[in-house]
């Protein structure tokens, strides 16, 4: 049994605090009830929405087209406008201007030979010079992330309660992985047009191997009709990595049972350190 959460506006009233802000108690079944209704609404709502799966139109997208040269130009000196006064806008719109009539031309044709043999001719560029070319770290330059408050409502921040907190968010990540594995994640849309999951595939079972002067992708996802994918979670703890798999005799591993998994990671963790 997981230690008891502590709840605003949740079961069982306790005492009140110094700033008369009432404190409620929730029991890990309660709490765990509460998340397991969540899911089943989600999965209930994505079930009832559409009967297409995730990646049924991927080979029938188009592919990206490559804009017209003057189109392009133009957006680029809307852009600009707003920021210079009229005689650098005026020397800005001669040098596009050349640029149109010049290499400009000679570039474009470059970029329509290359989309006749790639479905998205910025893709690689993109992926390369955004993100594996990148010599500094990634997780406070280009891709940052952060807790969201799902559930502060109920479960306000408390000191104490990181590992609580770390399960649940695992258990409803793996929730969403199931999904996908199931081809059950709707299809995003632009008004009626649909757009590319492809990158949905790279949410999960996916790693960056680090490079010299340029990193590398690792994908083994597959959806359930393409056969078995890695299951496994890998948790950094002071220093030490730590895997242990989320699924056990075919059943994903219910959040009490990944508390005590990193339970045992931080017991152990602290174990070792002392050592030293």
């Amino acid at each position: 049994m997981m230690p008891a959460f502590h709840c605003v506006n949740g079961i069982k009233k306790g005492n009140k605090k110094r700033n008369n802000e009432a404190v409620y108690h929730l029991s890990a079944t309660s709490l765990i009830d509460l998340i397991v209704l969540q899911v089943y609404n989600m999965e209930k709502q994505v079930l009832e929405s559409s009967e297409e799966r995730t990646f049924q139109y991927q080979d029938s997208l188009p592919s990206l087209p490559v804009p017209p040269l003057d189109e392009s130009l133009s957006k680029y000196l809307d852009s600009v406008k707003p920021f210079v006064n009229q005689e650098d806008y005026q020397r800005t719109e001669d040098i596009v201007k050349k640029f149109e009539n010049g290499i400009g031309k000679e570039l474009h044709q470059k970029l329509l030979e290359r989309a006749k043999t790639r479905r998205n001719w910025l893709e690689d560029w993109w992926l390369n010079v955004a993100y594996l070319d990148l010599r500094i770290s990634t997780q406070i330059n280009c891709n940052m992330g952060g807790p969201g408050p799902y559930i502060e409502h109920c479960w306000p921040p408390k000191e104490g309660t990181q590992i609580e907190r770390a399960c649940i968010n695992i258990w409803h990540t793996l929730k969403y992985w199931e999904l996908l594995r199931a081809e059950k994640v709707p299809i995003e849309r632009s008004g009626n047009a649909v757009l590319d999951m492809s990158q949905f595939r790279m949410l999960f079972n996916t790693c960056k191997v680090p490079g010299i002067t340029r990193d590398s992708l690792c994908n083994y996802f597959k959806t359930v009709t393409e056969g078995e994918c890695p299951s496994h979670l890998v948790v950094l703890c002071r220093g030490r990595v730590f895997a242990f798999d989320a699924i056990h005799e075919g059943n994903m591993l219910t959040p009490p049972e990944i508390s005590r998994f990193s339970d045992y990671l931080v017991s152990n963790t602290l174990f070792y350190l002392s050592m030293y």
